[in-house]
Parts: C-alpha cells; structure tokens; sequence
C-alpha cells in the first residue's frame, strides 16, 4: 500500500479516535490465547478499510456507487442535545476524509448503503457522547489543553515528511487545527475519566478469579512449538544464461541448480550430526534473517507455517532435529527447541491482564450509564 494511503488512514482513523469516546466498544476480558509470531512462511493478508457485508454489489451497483453521493439519506437535522444542534454538514466533515480515501482506492462503490447508514449511526451517536462527556469533564475543570495536543500530534505524524503531511490534508480536506482540537478533547475526555471514573474501579482477586473459573475457554491456548531452523534457498537460473537457452535445457539447469542447493543443506546436516553449533551454522548459512538469531523463529501455533514445514517441526521432540525438508522456499533444517501443549493458561499467568481488562470492562460500563443519564437530562434527540 502506498505511504500516502497508509497516511490517510491514520489521519482519517485519528479523527475519528480523537473526536469520540468508544462507549459501544465493551471491553471484553482476555479470549482465547495465541501465538503473536508470525512466521516467515505465512503470506499476510490486507483489510480493507471498511469490511464489505457478504452481499457484494454487482459490477453495475459498484459502477452507479463509485459516482454516488454515499450519505444522500442523511437528514439536514441529524442529533439535539438541548439547543446544540448535529447537522448534516457536520457529518459530511466528519466522513469526508474517508470517502476521498476511498474514492483514491476505488472502494468507495463496494460499500453497500446500509453499511453507510450504519457506520453514520454510530458516528453520531459518537459525536454525541462525545459532547455530553466533554461537558461533564468541563465542569470538573478538565479542559482540552491545545500545547498536550500539539505534543501528542507531533509523537502521531513523527514519521510523516512535513510536505506529504500538508499535501495529503489538503487532499482529504482537513486541517491540522481541527485534528489538534480533536486531539485536546479526546485527551481530556480520557483524562477525566482516568481520574474521576477509573480510579474508583476496583476488581479484587475474587473477582478475577471467579470470572476465570467460570469462563475458562477464554484462556485456552494452542499447541505451540519453539523451533530453529538453516534455510538453503532455491538458486535461480541466471537471466542472461537463460536467453540462449530451449525449455529443456532451462530445465535441465534449473534442476541441476536445485541439486545443488540439496547438497548444500545435505552437507550442513552432516556437520550437524557430526556434532558441530546448530546456530553457528545458521548464522554462516542460513538465507532466512532468522540467521541473526541463530535461527531461531520463536514460539508459533499451527497453521502459520507452510505445511511440511509445520509437520516437522510438530514431529519433533524437544531437542530434536529434521532430516532435510523441502518446501516452496527452499531445503530446510529444523530443530524444535521446545513444545507446550494445548490446554488453559494457569490463573496466575492470566491474573494481571484479567483484572485490567474487568477493570476497563465496569469503567465502560460506567461511562454508558453516564451518558444515558445525561441524554436524558440533556434531552437528546437523534434523527437518523
């Protein structure tokens, strides 16, 4: 993805982040656990921006969309809170950023209109929090503060070149001013919560442990396995050899190169046996950069491996080392260091992270009630 793109989500996720407190979100307690290692093998795959519902558009809707204006349905008179009034102006600001994002990507016309309609309801009701918990925190002498915004803006764009920063804002139609006060409120907003909310929260051990006890396939985990391996990489045929050549005797080269590079791992794992450092070897050898760490990939789960690779590696007792294994990347020599089995993360292991998360769960709890509470006291109207 281009950087630019990749700016314009960032900016277009921090308006919306900054502008809004996540009520709906609820913070859910530790699920089922799993290895954060990737391996190399295992090709990533991209989101889209806005996930698309099941039901596609046909080529034809995708067309007609792509030209459309997407928030047509919204009414000129969107939200009250009292005599403050949420119009269809704020809104178009509001997802302005995102539509020329998308309209850049050529996804705009695959988003279906109810998932617009959704993603406008829960903006306003955002928008909306937002408001009624900025008003709470101002009356608690928690205003937004433009010089921590500043600070904050700057840790977020730090990587950003100035000039593309400026071109791209101007692209999206936003300002740096409007995303500094987005900033401020969202800072002090999350401040007043911390100080005047969170900080009377209290989950005890009983508390965590009960709901470990009564929930305990949300601490399951995977079999694991810790392995090593030296990676002999397929050797391609030189360019410039090749354009003499017929198919077959491409073939017959291409062939004879891999037979090489069969050898070559055959010999490491001669040395091997022979008695010789498995990470020494990888570290002189190996064409994965897991070289550096001597050829150490870390702790992964099944299915992020290549298969073959994967079948070895989980054969293997600790301790033990493969045969040579091919897989599409090349031959491979695999040391499995270490197996853990399937089964529930023991209470002590799970007990920080539980509490924080029951903890963060009865805040947003907390502050659900707080802003029901005041639409109602504030007489809050919503029209779409």
């Amino acid at each position: 993805m281009k950087k630019e793109l990749c700016l314009m989500s960032v900016l277009a996720l921090l308006c919306a982040s900054y502008g809004c407190t996540k009520t709906d979100d609820k913070t859910v307690p530790p699920v089922a656990v799993t290895s954060d290692k990737v391996a190399p093998a295992t090709a990533s795959k991209p989101e889209a921006f806005i996930k698309t519902a099941e039901a596609k558009p046909t080529a034809e809707e995708t067309a007609a969309n792509e030209n459309a204006d997407p928030l047509a349905f919204v009414p000129d008179l969107v939200a009250k809170i009292g005599d403050e009034k949420i119009t269809k102006a704020d809104i178009l600001v509001e997802f302005k950023p995102v539509i020329s994002m998308m309209k850049e990507n050529g996804q705009l016309g695959t988003i279906p209109a109810e998932m617009w309609k959704t993603e406008v309801k829960k903006r306003v009701n955002d928008m909306v929090a937002t408001k009624l918990l900025l008003k709470l925190a101002e009356a608690d002498g928690y205003n937004p503060d433009p010089v921590k915004a500043e600070e904050e803006f700057k840790k977020i764009t730090a990587q950003v070149p100035p000039e593309q920063l400026a071109e791209t804002l101007a692209k999206q139609g936003m300002t740096t001013e409007a995303i500094k006060g987005r900033i401020a409120v969202g800072l002090a907003i999350q401040k007043w919560i911390e100080d005047k909310l969170a900080v009377n929260v209290k989950v005890s051990d009983e508390d965590a442990e009960k709901f470990y006890n009564e929930n305990p396939e949300r601490f399951k985990k995977p079999e694991t396995v810790r392995a090593s391996h030296i990676l002999v990489k397929f050797d391609d045929l030189d360019p410039e050899k090749a354009k003499g050549m017929t198919d077959e005797q491409k073939k017959s080269a291409t062939d004879e190169l891999n037979r090489l590079s069969l050898k070559k791992a055959q010999d490491i794992l001669a040395k091997l046996k022979a008695g010789e450092d498995f990470a020494k070897l990888a570290a002189e050898n190996s064409a994965c950069p897991s070289k550096e760490k001597g050829g150490d990939l870390g702790v992964f789960g099944k299915g992020q491996m290549t298969p073959s690779f994967e079948k070895s590696a989980f054969s293997l007792k600790p301790g033990e080392m493969s045969d040579v294994v091919e897989t599409e990347f090349g031959y491979h020599i695999i040391k499995t260091t270490e197996k853990n089995d399937a089964g529930i993360m023991p209470f002590k292991e799970v007990k920080g992270f539980l509490t924080d998360g029951l903890k963060k769960q009865k805040t947003s709890q907390i502050i659900q009630e707080k802003i029901e509470s005041e639409k109602k006291s504030k007489n809050v109207e919503i029209f779409i």
